[in-house]
């Protein structure tokens, strides 16, 4: 069976932590987890990922990070992976900026912090039944 793998990336390792948790408790052991603490080691990441065969469901990012915020990296990730689904979770964007990465195809969804589990969840449920 293809093992597919789910990345967050978050300058705020207590966001990542709870994204993990949220995932396994709600999936246990249906996908990898990986995640990053910057859009640089995140495409380090997804490389790693992608050298053993491993696919990538979605990525889950922070809009708000040093260096590269969140609309820049899913225009990168966009570049190499066409295809991905990517969800920004933040508190840091305006709802025109929002929409605008939508209708372009950026980001799939956008998810404003502090998000509820269920939202994720059913989210991250819609996008296994879109894949399988």
């Amino acid at each position: 069976m293809k093992k597919v793998a789910i990345l967050a990336v978050d300058d705020e390792k207590i966001i990542l932590d709870s994204i993990k948790a949220q995932i396994e408790k709600n999936f246990k052991h249906d996908f990898l987890f990986d995640y990053a603490e910057d859009p640089q080691e995140a495409l380090e990441v997804i490389d790693e990922l992608k050298f053993e065969g491993i696919d990538l469901l979605l990525v889950i990012s922070d809009y708000m990070m040093p260096g590269m915020n969140g609309e820049e990296f899913a225009k990168v990730l966009k570049t190499k992976l066409p295809r991905v689904n990517i969800l920004l979770l933040t508190g840091h964007i305006s709802v025109e900026k929002g929409i605008e990465l939508m209708e372009k195809n950026t980001v799939l969804k956008i998810m404003h912090k502090p998000w509820k589990e269920e939202n994720l969840i059913d989210f991250i449920k819609k996008l296994e039944l879109d894949v399988n």
